[in-house]
């Protein structure tokens, strides 16, 4: 099967990539980078499914341990599966930005599946996995 990408598709979905890590912190605008139907699996293995419960589960977070915090983040590998869909694979952590200390946070490895949609790349699945060690 070939797959006709171009340069503007990988940029494309590098820029949605850190438009989504730019959301951190407000749960909506973190929700709508991701399908209306997405599914978003955290590192406890809960699943969220959808944007109403990307934002319900992220309000939670965002008023307790990640409050005032921003999502560090950077794509390791982007491979075209069609012309419409990608898998990236990432690396990640939060920083806090009230002085708490960011040493204990778990380092992170997720995959995300981006698709076209409606004309631009969302992100149609998420998950995320604590690296050992860390």
């Amino acid at each position: 099967m070939s797959v006709n990408v171009s340069y503007a598709d990988e940029a494309a979905i590098r820029d949605h990539y850190q438009h989504m890590l730019d959301c951190w912190g407000d749960s909506v605008a973190y929700a709508e980078c991701f399908t209306p139907e997405a599914d978003y699996i955290i590192a406890d293995g809960m699943i969220e499914h959808g944007w109403k419960e990307i934002v319900d589960g992220h309000n939670i977070i965002f008023s307790a341990w990640a409050r005032n915090s921003r999502l560090i983040g950077r794509i390791e590998s982007i491979r075209f599966i069609t012309d419409d869909v990608a898998l990236l694979i990432a690396r990640g952590h939060i920083e806090y930005l009230d002085n708490r200390s960011s040493d204990g946070n778990k380092r992170t490895v997720y995959s995300l599946v981006a698709q076209r949609f409606e004309g631009r790349w969302l992100f149609a699945a998420y998950q995320n996995t604590p690296l050992a060690g860390h």
